[in-house]
């Protein structure tokens, strides 16, 4: 496959995440040449059996388009834990045994033989939507995903903020008062999709509620629960949403304050939810963002849906 220019140079995107992995094949511009092969992570298998299934992936990917390695420019790594950007070193993985001073970027080039760039997952996400989603004509876009953790991204004139070398914008591991306790918690353990569930059940057990008839059973209900039953006016899920809008508001007016970006982009499965959950943020982040920036700033949701890695992937 011939390039014609830098655009056209074909890179493989991969994800490494807690609960996914994905791998495509596509150029800078952030077109996939073919929708991303995706697996499920077997956690139980660790590090050593991700490496072995991205091992495979590649060479399904490279099947599937017709490609070979000749063909590939360059490498690029979304991984979900903190690393050291400029030795290529995996320093930890939260969910996952094995990672811990992991060399990735050396096994990589090791082992396909091309260039590699690793960046934490959630910063190669807030590339993606900088340079080709909902973040296109701003230069500076701060990314938020919700999902089974939280995670963030900090994109200035389309490259990301990187800190000391070890990651920047780690939204998860801000602190926020708990509505329900008055007790700090961090904004991870309490508005992840899992914290969500995680509310509801412990108050479904004390409180009648029509999340209970809509899971079936206690130990279902989960995030999405909760919205379906805050859209039937049930009090207690409408409490917990309210809740997670307060808590997710303060943090994101904090980020306001000390950032200022154009646009405050919001990924990840929480952020599907639908018009209860988005008026309630929007009014929140209002209430706690410094009057003379909020104007200017634009809280949208991610427009790359599940790609949205391995897209940010190519352009590393």
């Amino acid at each position: 496959m011939a390039a014609e220019n830098f655009q056209d140079v074909l890179a493989i995107g991969i994800e490494i995440g807690g609960t996914k992995l994905q791998v495509g094949i596509g150029s800078a511009n952030g077109k996939l040449v073919c929708p991303p092969i995706r697996r499920t992570v077997i956690r139980e298998n660790g590090a050593q059996g991700i490496l072995q299934d991205v091992s495979a992936m590649v060479e399904e990917a490279l099947n599937s388009t017709g490609s070979s390695l000749a063909d590939i420019h360059k490498i690029g790594i979304g991984f979900g834990g903190p690393l050291n950007i400029a030795r290529g070193v995996v320093l930890k993985s939260y969910q996952i045994h094995g990672w811990d001073d992991f060399p990735l970027k050396q096994w990589c080039e090791e082992k396909w033989g091309k260039p590699v760039v690793i960046q934490n997952d959630a910063s190669t996400a807030a590339l993606a939507e900088a340079l080709h989603g909902s973040g296109r004509g701003c230069s500076r876009i701060f990314y938020m995903t919700i999902g089974s953790g939280i995670g963030g991204g900090w994109v200035v004139d389309g490259k990301v903020d990187d800190g000391q070398g070890f990651g920047a914008a780690e939204m998860g591991h801000t602190w926020v008062t708990d509505p329900q306790t008055g007790e700090p918690a961090e904004l991870e353990q309490v508005c992840s999709g899992w914290g969500i569930g995680w509310r509801a059940r412990t108050a479904a057990e004390k409180q009648k509620t029509l999340m209970l008839d809509i899971a079936g059973s206690l130990e279902l209900i989960d995030a999405k629960i909760v919205y379906s039953a805050a859209e039937k006016n049930d009090e207690l899920a409408n409490r917990i949403l309210n809740d997670t809008c307060q808590m997710l508001g303060q943090s994101i007016g904090n980020v306001i304050a000390l950032l200022h970006p154009q646009r405050i982009v919001i990924g990840g499965g929480v952020s599907l939810m639908g018009a209860l959950f988005w008026d309630e943020l929007q009014k929140q982040v209002m209430m706690r963002s410094m009057p003379v920036f909020a104007p200017g700033v634009e809280l949208v949701r991610a427009e790359l849906k599940e790609d949205v890695v391995v897209v940010g992937a190519f352009c590393l």
